[in-house]
């Protein structure tokens, strides 16, 4: 019970703190909440509202059992959730944060996992998406198309490793290891007869929580880019890197990394950019970005929280597994540098003219990336399934 009043008083405090410096700093926090919203309007918004939308279209319609059937195999096997966790993952990497989450809120409360898959799953499938790897940070930010290859892999294998970590999560509580590939087109028919709205109703339901959700993600991206910049502004960064120059054990340069950790701690994208102004080494560069990329910062976590608010998957449990998808993120760049050789993806000519992508290039791009990937995992699948039958096959002859 004092935990709780603690917590209360703390957080308290710390809103009244940020809504003093408001007060006293007006221009710079009505620059900062301006940026947000212009980040909110002119990217976020038009780039994912159409998926929030069509999501819960596709859920409503079976789509999802259908596609959750046919990759059965794979995500048993590697994972340990359904099927439909496959959907979740590829929308996740195609899209990039917070969509993963969003689809696995709607499986859950549509019942379509149990709490203990769902907690799996969006270890799993709470990634960035390639446009931005690519495009925003290696073209846009760091001016280093080459080093998308390097982030690229670093940041998906982390998640593959989360998810892989998971699968041994609450292992009493095991996902039907059913190697089987239904009949896709039964399970389709099979959930559209449990779910009984009309299309008309079924649209206007997903519409009307596309809508409210990318409202909630716009209100956490202004929220947390006014907080950023009381950061600065207040001089509290100055104050920690102070008190981090006390300790006779820590010996870096806290003027350079303290304000670009704490950036990338709080907001994502303004984290990569001051990573990548600072004066330090290019590796240090990559390794901190993966980091950043993996770990999401406080404001896409945050978005989530939001989103699964209305579920019973443990937020802590996720906030963890995303501070380790950080670090393996920051660990595989590493390993990814000492190796060397490595081939370098065409971005300049796929993304040479990034600075004019639009919302519409940006969800064709979304879109093949989808396709390519799915058919990739659906390749996977089958091998496992024609695996499997074979030694069944072959047991039953003996």
């Amino acid at each position: 019970m004092i935990k709780k009043y603690l917590s209360t008083f703390i957080n308290a405090l710390i809103f009244l703190f940020i809504i003093f410096s408001i007060m006293i700093f007006p221009e710079e926090s009505f620059k900062a909440s301006l940026e947000g919203l212009n980040l909110w309007l002119n990217v976020v918004c038009p780039a994912l509202l159409p998926f929030f939308i069509c999501v819960e279209i596709l859920i409503g319609l079976g789509v999802v059992s259908f596609i959750g059937s046919i990759f059965k195999p794979l995500m048993s096997v590697a994972f340990n959730v359904p099927g439909e966790g496959a959907f979740a993952f590829v929308m996740s990497i195609a899209s990039g944060y917070p969509v993963g989450a969003k689809i696995i809120a709607s499986l859950r409360m549509s019942d379509q996992c149990s709490k203990t898959e769902a907690q799996r799953m969006i270890s799993l499938c709470s990634t960035s998406g390639p446009l931005f790897i690519i495009g925003a940070v290696s073209v846009g930010i760091l001016k280093k198309p080459q080093a998308a290859a390097i982030l690229l892999i670093a940041h998906y294998l982390s998640a593959i490793s989360c998810g892989f970590i998971m699968r041994f999560y609450k292992r009493n509580e095991m996902s039907k290891k059913d190697l089987y590939i239904t009949n896709p087109f039964k399970e389709l028919i099979n959930y559209r007869k449990t779910d009984k709205r009309s299309i008309g109703q079924l649209m206007g339901d997903s519409v009307k929580n596309g809508v409210s959700l990318i409202l909630l993600v716009g209100g956490y991206i202004i929220i947390f880019s006014v907080i950023s910049k009381i950061i600065k502004v207040t001089g509290i960064l100055t104050l920690i890197s102070g008190l981090i120059d006390l300790i006779p054990l820590i010996s870096i340069d806290s003027n350079h990394y303290i304000p670009v950790v704490i950036s990338g701690l709080l907001e994502l994208t303004n984290g990569i950019k001051e990573c990548a102004q600072a004066y330090m080494p290019d590796l240090v560069k990559a390794i901190m970005i993966s980091f950043f990329i993996g770990f999401g910062g406080l404001s896409v976590n945050a978005q989530v929280s939001g989103i699964i608010q209305d579920t019973d998957i443990n937020f802590f449990i996720y906030f963890l597994m995303k501070i380790l998808q950080g670090v393996l993120a920051a660990i595989y760049t590493l390993f990814l540098n000492k190796l060397g050789n490595l081939p370098v993806f065409n971005t300049y000519s796929l993304y040479s003219c990034y600075r004019s992508l639009n919302w519409y290039n940006i969800i064709i791009l979304s879109i093949k990336a989808v396709s390519l990937l799915s058919l990739f995992m659906a390749l996977l699948s089958f091998t496992i399934y024609m695996i499997g039958f074979s030694s069944r096959l072959k047991n039953k002859l003996n």
